[in-house]
């Protein structure tokens, strides 16, 4: 049975912290387990909910910080692991019980550094989010080689899907602290180190949003998310400047033509804008000049203005 870490970061989600726990708690057929809990910083009974959760529950630790973002609190709850196997989870999703031995089966069957496995939405009054034994799916695991293609195309998950080998993380160097939300980034960072493979059930259930300010993913409209996705893929190219020069360029393609999308639909841009320039450029000349600095230029299409946040100690 495998020794697991459970990773979980919570900002104002004090009504959802008491299923979230249980159902981690509840996890079966597991060996010796750790529960590591960020509280990011919450202006609401977040904490005071969090610890009296914990009582009566061995190997938890609760970490209290000033608000710093999910990616920089889950880095945090990261240095804190000791076992050889993280079961991440988002502070409102809900695991299925069996969710974290069937992406370890799929792990070493595979013989890789990261599973993942299907979520469903649900509104947050649902019977499913008091984690329901149900049946899982009879289709088996997939392979997924190379998958920094696929994730130039597409987000894999949220990281509540997400059960990884603790050395694969920090080889990766986790999430990265230069954007906000997380979940990009450490897909793509892992993705540069080891195949995935991909558990078909659904393991875990996430509440339709019922406050939009507490999930990253709605800041700003939307456009904190797309912001990071373009961020996510500047920084990966700086990172890795003797990478494919094909992958390189889809990359850079990808962020100028999400940024023109983006800014054509909510901005009203036109064909005289610096985003659709950017964009062409991208399609034209897509190895001219710095291609970090060119991808990075992307983000100014999603609007500091409208309130995208950047962790203190980026430098872009």
């Amino acid at each position: 049975m495998p020794d697991v870490s459970f990773v979980a970061t919570f900002y104002n989600k004090a009504d959802f912290i008491p299923n979230v726990t249980q159902a981690i708690f509840a996890q079966k057929d597991l060996g010796d387990c750790e529960y590591i809990f960020v509280d990011d910083g919450s202006t609401d009974d977040s904490l005071a909910i969090l610890q009296d959760c914990a009582r009566g529950h061995e190997n938890v630790k609760i970490i209290s910080q000033k608000n710093a973002g999910p990616a920089l609190a889950t880095n945090v709850a990261i240095d804190a692991v000791t076992k050889p196997f993280i079961k991440f989870c988002d502070g409102d999703d809900i695991l299925h019980p069996r969710a974290t031995i069937e992406l370890y089966k799929a792990l070493e069957q595979f013989d890789v550094g990261l599973a993942w496995s299907l979520g469903e939405v649900v509104p947050a009054n649902s019977d499913k989010m008091t984690a329901p034994d149900l049946p899982l799916s009879d289709d088996v695991p997939s392979l997924l080689k190379n998958p920094i293609e696929r994730a130039l195309k597409m987000a894999f998950f949220n990281l509540t899907c997400v059960l990884a080998r603790t050395d694969t993380v920090r080889s990766a160097g986790a999430c990265d602290p230069r954007i906000f939300v997380q979940d990009y980034s450490f897909a793509l960072r892992l993705a540069h180190l080891t195949d995935f493979v991909l558990v078909p059930s659904i393991l875990n259930w996430c509440p339709t949003i019922e406050n939009p300010e507490n999930r990253a993913s709605q800041m700003g409209e939307g456009s904190q998310c797309l912001h990071d996705l373009n961020a996510a893929l500047a920084y990966f190219i700086l990172d890795h400047p003797d990478m494919d020069s094909t992958v390189r360029t889809k990359m850079f393609q990808r962020a100028a033509g999400r940024a023109w999308k983006w800014a054509k639909r909510q901005e009203n841009a036109t064909y005289f804008s610096k985003d659709f320039m950017r964009y062409l450029g991208a399609k034209l000349a897509p190895n001219f000049g710095n291609v970090f600095e060119r991808t990075i230029a992307t983000c100014a299409s999603f609007h500091p203005e409208r309130g995208i946040r950047i962790p203190r100690q980026s430098d872009g």
